[in-house]
This record gives structure tokens, C-alpha cells and sequence, in this order.
């Protein structure tokens, strides 16, 4: 049996749900040891790709093994000697106080190996101190040592985001580790098609190209956002030198998608839609009530244009966001009418039908919901 330690995003509940989604579509069998807010613990019989499980989830920071079930300082010792034959060992220990680096540190001098102890700050210097590739970087939790064997590729990430040509800052930005979970939520088959039918600058439309999703659709009322969707495309599949590559991207108000794109076609629509004029915290309520009331109508009209378009075995993941107004929130009101459309909501939480993202100090929240289409 494999135990596996995932070091969880900041919202943990969100990106259980992507670590599910991603171990059901892989046919990975698993059991949940234990969860926590920073932490998932899961026992499997399957031997992970743990680099490449980590390159395709969002909301995972790291992933560890277990190592020891009781935290032996000698069994560290000869675990690092073993991951380290030659040279000087380098290694960290986080969890487990002062005294354990200190002992494990010098029973390896004692050994009559040369030892650098490192300080980890941040994953940034795991990565800086090579401990993945040298096996050095130990956590104990609960009394037990795991070792990180896969760390989230942040340089990467930061490139997809940072150095692509099209950016629309006015518009808001998905962000990018965002829409690689919703995509992984959707449980879309990699051979399928994807939709964003408000694409943007083409967040999700990269983020399924770097996944490994070859058929993809785009669609936005901005010229713009196309232009900087097809930028933003090109620019990735050219950085990767990518082939077979189907992407197609339409200047298209949402509710008339069914238009120009053939029916029952599309297998999962991932969107983060038009949320309304940004906000800064002082809206009157009666505002946000009628930007509410305006963004359910536009939402509507997208899910009838969608239950066209769909398969009908398609999933839609799609952000309705909620408007923080003094101490309440003000949500949009088109669920009911979502539903009687032709779609069922499947819940992403055994608390919730939806899970919620957002910051401390933001008055927008997004709340994700996951719908699958009604065939009766």
C-alpha cells in the first residue's frame, strides 16, 4: 500500500474535489485517510506518476510519500544516506521541531558524512536547493516522515500567465491555477471538446492545452478577448512546439452559440462569465441587487444556447459569483431556472452544491457549480 501526504491549495475543500475528479477519471482506486485544511492523506494500491499528477493538478502545492510510520531518527539517517550516496547530504525537516534536524544531522556526521542542513522558506527554495532530485525534503505529520517526490511547477505556471502576448486586465482575470481545477472538475475526456463560451484572454483555453486537451472552442462578445485568445494560443503551442492542435474561436454573444456550433457537439463548457462591473467595496445594495438581476438573465440565456450545443453525457462547470454587500452576500438568482432549462446540479461538496473561491479581502466571490445535462 502507497501512502501518499498532499499538501493542499488555499482553499483545500476545492482542490479535494480536483484531486477526486482526477483520481476517478484515471481509473485510480483510493482510500481517504484523513483530510484536513492543509493536508490530505490517502492510501492507494496504484504506484502514482507523482510528476506528472502534480504538472496536472491546480491545487495541489506538493505531494509526499511515506517514509517511516514512526519517525525514527535512524531510519532518516539511513534514508538519506541511501537518497544521497555520494557528496554531501542535504536535507530539511519541517514538522518536527528543532531537536529532530539536529539529531538526524549529526548521527549522519557521525557517519563520517559531510551534512548541510537547509531552512525552507517556501517551495521556491525547495526547488532553489534541488531536495525533489536529491530526495532531501522530509515532513513529519503526526509522528510519521514523508518525503516530497513532486512539487507544483510555479516557474511554469508563472510563465503561462505572466509572458503570454494577450492580457486584458479590465476584464478580470481568471487565474490560471483556477481554471486548471474547473477543468479537471469538468471530467472531460482528453480526446473530447472543450468550450469557454466566454473566453477571454484564454485562461482555460491554455491552461486545456497544457493539460493535454487537443480540441478546443473559444467564444466571446469582445474582439479583443478573441484576439488575445488566438495570441495567447499561438503563443503556447508555439512554446511547445505542440501538434495536432483543433482550436476554433468565435465573436459570438453566449446566447447564440447554438448558431454556429453544431448540437450535441461540445463535450464540457468551462467558464468563468461576464461578473458584472468590478467592485470596490461600497456599492449601494440596490445596485448589486440590479446587477444581479441583469448577469441571471445573461446566464440563462447562455445555459439555453448550451443545452444545444452539449453531449448529451456533457458537463459544464461555470462560476456564478456572489456580491458582498455590508455583512451579507448578495447571490444571483438563476439556479431554478437553470434547471428547468434541462440541467441537474451535481454537488462538488457533501455540504455544499457549490464550492466557493475567493480572497479574504475581496467582496466578489466565485462560486463554482458543476451541471450535467438532463436527457428525459
Amino acid at each position: 500500500m502507497n501512502k501518499y501526504l498532499f499538501f493542499l491549495g488555499i482553499h483545500p475543500e476545492l482542490s479535494t474535489a480536483e484531486i477526486r475528479a482526477v483520481f476517478s477519471a484515471d481509473s485510480i482506486k483510493y482510500n481517504i485517510d484523513k483530510l484536513t485544511k492543509k493536508y490530505l492523506f490517502i492510501s492507494t494500491t496504484n504506484k502514482l506518476n507523482e510528476v506528472s499528477l502534480i504538472s496536472r493538478l491546480g491545487g495541489t502545492i506538493k505531494i509526499a510519500k511515506l517514509i517511516d510510520e514512526k519517525n525514527n531518527t535512524l531510519s532518516l539517517v539511513d534514508f538519506l544516506m541511501n537518497a544521497q550516496p555520494e557528496g554531501k547530504i542535504q536535507f530539511s525537516i519541517t514538522g518536527a521541531g528543532n531537536k529532530e534536524p539536529l539529531a538526524v544531522k549529526q548521527a549522519l556526521k557521525n557517519k563520517g558524512r559531510s551534512v548541510r542542513y537547509v531552512e525552507i522558506k517556501n517551495t521556491a527554495s525547495i526547488l532553489h536547493n534541488n531536495l525533489i532530485k536529491k530526495r532531501g525534503d522530509i515532513t513529519i505529520i503526526d509522528n510519521k516522515a514523508y518525503i516530497t517526490v513532486a512539487i507544483q511547477p510555479i516557474y511554469e505556471m508563472s510563465k503561462r500567465d505572466f509572458d503570454r502576448p494577450g492580457v486584458d486586465s479590465f476584464s478580470g482575470m481568471l487565474p490560471p491555477k483556477l481554471a486548471r481545477m474547473m477543468i479537471n472538475l469538468s471530467d472531460a475526456p482528453f480526446g473530447s471538446t472543450i468550450l469557454d463560451a466566454f473566453c477571454g484572454s484564454g485562461t482555460v483555453l491554455t491552461e486545456a492545452l497544457a493539460i493535454g486537451y487537443h480540441n478546443i472552442y473559444g467564444s466571446d462578445i469582445s474582439k479583443k478577448a478573441i484576439e488575445d485568445s488566438e495570441a495567447n494560443i499561438e503563443w503556447y503551442i508555439n512554446e511547445k512546439n505542440l501538434t495536432k492542435i483543433k482550436y476554433k474561436l468565435f465573436l459570438s454573444d453566449s446566447a447564440n452559440l447554438a448558431d454556429i456550433i453544431e448540437k450535441n457537439s461540445i463535450q464540457s463548457i468551462i467558464s468563468e462569465p461576464f461578473m458584472g462591473k468590478p467592485l470596490h467595496g461600497n456599492e449601494h445594495e440596490k445596485n448589486l441587487q440590479k446587477q444581479a438581476k441583469e448577469l441571471a438573465q445573461l446566464y440563462i440565456n447562455s445555459f439555453t444556447a448550451f443545452h444545444k450545443i452539449l453531449r448529451y453525457d456533457g458537463t459544464i462547470i461555470f462560476i456564478i459569483p456572489s456580491f458582498k454587500s455590508g455583512n451579507k452576500w448578495i447571490k444571483i438568482d438563476c439556479i431554478d431556472e437553470i434547471k428547468k432549462i434541462g440541467f441537474n446540479i451535481e454537488p462538488l461538496s457533501e455540504n455544499s452544491p457549490y464550492l466557493r473561491y475567493m480572497r479574504e479581502d475581496q467582496h466578489l466571490a466565485r462560486d463554482i457549480w458543476k451541471f450535467t445535462k438532463n436527457n428525459q
